[in-house]
């Protein structure tokens, strides 16, 4: 992308790329990495600095998202960073998003906000990531048939669809994806349907609308395993975890409606959106039974006429779940059963919770602009976020009625400027704070077993510091950009697991510094040739932190977040649609647990609570002609053995996710016009 015509919209208005004060990566489907499995958000997000997408090796848990050391620590789904598709937001308002009903094959564009943005979208303390679908191609109808086979039981059958007829853009998606996993106890199976559609009223005037529709009937979970287990059976799964059924089914829909003004300087959007959510999750000791409903509205004006432009809007969110919890019996012993049988046959014992649970957001925001001279901009934003945190109590367990609310508030302003060098070229800098509030999940599991709201989990509190550089060379052969940034935290949200129990609890530290720098290089010295590097050198150390114990761990460690990340990727194009590409990636060793390793007077080995880092490289080869497409890879090409991701703080020491070994799969598309 040159850079006199990129823009983004990541400050909910569009803006010169070099202009924007704050880290930024955007590529669109030309640039994006291709000949993927579609089974990983990391597919398509493998350069960017200062972002980690774990691959947790099963459907059920789906991939695990941090960046700049903000969620890490999350127990599932993606924790402190927002997420928007087609301009749906997929993060609900506590706080966690689900990528389940995200369809990576059809992703086209993609741009991503690094670092707290909380004066633009609230409740995401790490960044912004948004993805947009693809679009209808003018003036014809395509049919796209495709299948994807690989090792480890994955077969990907998709059909995709799209045309313009007049000022109405059309496109559609569906697939079913199966896999067994390279666990064991880790088979899965999805469906899942995409349509999105725009339709211009006039120049100024247009409205799109988009559904998303996602129905997993079942994706079971082999949770972690301890250091000994992984290193010698890391395809087991443990037997209490099977004889548990852990498992879950999941079934969403959701869309919404956008309108969009422009012209004279002006530019309005306004969406609509709502979501509907099933989810049946037998976990070791209980049987979850969530049903969500949330929606919202989302709007913003921008105004711009020089030298001075500013954005102001308002977003409001509910969300609702009807949450049950029974005892989990497990299922019958000495039978066999097959993977898409687990669900239905786990035996559930008497309730344990049983709650109507209520949040509501309301953050209105502004951010201005001012092009002091034509060298010199600066921005400034401020927004301000009320949440109410509601439970009703269902089951008064002992007698006891756990109903009860929470509110939390917060001003999150920020500042920002920016100096162009040159035309090409800018540096910035930008401070501001932002917040992360405790999920409705996280609120609600207590470590004393009772029902309603933690009294005792507060929010995470941000204050952020950063600068950089950016910009490209007159041939457009090469675009850089580099950060350096510190994030100071409070009352940091932590995971935790007691003796005897699999659930995932949360308590607050004390105070943590996050300190890192990234870079991210593109270099692409003739047209069949691409180059793409990424770096993040990064250190997150407690500074206040007193565990029950009474132990100090200021200076340890924060779990889950590698001190150093690189990736590396090679791209071969022949003008006959012929194409090669090699992608490597190097993560450093990482702790797994608070106290960086064994507690005091435990005769483990400190490599029991370390992940070790790992060099893993992936491989593709492919044809890609207008009509026809097909492709070959193979991730992890020489076989290392290595653990894809953790979880922080699990008990019994059971930290380690191992990954998949040599991994073959192939892809075919045939594109009908």
């Amino acid at each position: 992308m040159a850079a006199d015509t990129l823009v983004v919209s990541a400050l909910r208005a569009d803006r010169p790329f070099l202009e924007v004060p704050f880290a930024m990566y955007v590529r669109a489907i030309t640039d994006l990495p291709r000949a993927e499995p579609g089974m990983s958000l990391g597919e398509k997000l493998r350069y960017v600095p200062g972002l980690v997408v774990d691959n947790r090796q099963n459907m059920s848990q789906g991939d695990r998202i941090t960046m700049r050391g903000i969620g890490a620590r999350a127990a599932f789904g993606v924790r402190g960073i927002r997420l928007v598709l087609d301009g749906i937001p997929l993060t609900m308002p506590d706080g966690q998003a689900q990528l389940s009903n995200l369809d990576l094959v059809d992703i086209a564009r993609v741009e991503v906000l690094r670092g707290p943005s909380a004066a633009l979208y609230g409740n995401a303390s790490g960044g912004v990531i948004l993805l947009q679908s693809g679009a209808g191609k003018q003036g014809t109808f395509s049919i796209r048939p495709s299948v994807v086979m690989g090792g480890n039981g994955l077969r990907r059958v998709q059909v995709q669809t799209s045309g313009q007829t007049g000022n109405h853009t059309y496109a559609a998606s569906g697939y079913q994806m199966v896999a067994t996993g390279y666990r064991d106890f880790s088979s899965g199976r999805t469906w899942a349907l995409n349509a999105h559609n725009t339709y211009r009223i006039s120049d100024r005037w247009q409205v799109s609308g988009a559904i998303h529709h996602v129905d997993s009937p079942f994706l079971l979970n082999p949770s972690s395993l301890d250091r000994a287990t992984a290193d010698s059976l890391p395809k087991t799964a443990r037997f209490f975890v099977r004889s548990q059924g852990s498992s879950k089914s999941v079934l969403q829909a959701q869309g919404g409606v956008t309108a969009r003004f422009s012209g004279q300087g002006v530019r309005v959007e306004t969406t609509l959106y709502g979501l509907r959510r099933a989810l049946y999750n037998p976990i070791p000791g209980r049987v979850v039974d969530v049903d969500r409903q949330a929606g919202g509205w989302r709007s913003a004006i921008s105004w711009h006429r020089a030298p001075i432009s500013w954005t102001a809007g308002l977003d409001v969110e509910a969300q609702r779940d009807s949450r049950q919890e029974f005892a989990n019996e497990g299922l019958p012993p000495g039978e066999a059963f097959e993977a898409s049988e687990v669900l239905g046959r786990v035996r559930r014992g008497p309730p344990l919770l049983d709650q109507k649970e209520s949040v509501t957001s309301l953050g209105p925001f502004v951010h201005v602009g001012w092009a002091v001279t034509k060298r010199w901009l600066v921005a400034a934003g401020a927004r301000c976020d009320h949440f109410s945190f509601d439970v009703q109590d269902r089951l008064f367990a002992a007698g006891k009625d756990a109903s009860g609310s929470r509110a939390m508030d917060k001003w999150s302003p920020s500042v920002g400027l920016t100096f162009r060098v040159t035309d090409l070229i800018s540096v910035y800098a930008n401070a501001g704070t932002a917040f992360q509030t405790p999920t409705t999940t996280e609120l609600g599991n207590r470590p004393d077993g009772a029902g309603g709201f933690n009294p005792d989990l507060d929010p995470e509190r941000m204050a952020s510091i950063e600068a950089g550089v950016k910009g490209f060379t007159s041939s457009g052969s090469l675009a850089f950009d580099a950060a350096a940034y510190q994030i100071r935290i409070r009352d940091m949200l932590i995971p935790f697991q007691v003796s005897g129990s699999e659930e995932i609890f949360y308590r607050n530290a004390g105070r943590a510094r996050n300190l890192g720098f990234e870079t991210h290089l593109r270099w692409t010295p003739a047209a069949a040739v691409r180059v793409d590097g990424s770096f993040s050198r990064q250190r997150f150390t407690f500074q206040d932190y007193r565990i029950a114990s009474g132990e100090q761990l200021s200076g340890n460690r924060v779990p889950g977040v590698p001190p150093y990340r690189i990736s590396i990727g090679f791209a071969l194009n022949h003008r006959s649609g012929a194409f090669c590409e090699v992608h490597l990636q190097a993560t450093a060793d990482v702790f797994a647990n608070d106290l960086n390793g064994p507690t005091v007077g435990s005769s483990k080995a400190q490599g029991d609570f370390v992940n070790e880092g790992a060099v893993v490289t992936d491989w593709r080869m492919g044809l890609d002609h207008s009509f026809f497409k097909g492709y070959l890879g193979i991730n992890n090409v020489f076989g290392r053995r290595y653990n894809g991701s953790i979880v922080p703080n699990a008990a019994g020491d059971r930290f380690f996710e191992p990954a998949a070994g040599r991994t073959l799969f192939a892809g075919v598309a045939i594109e009908m016009e």
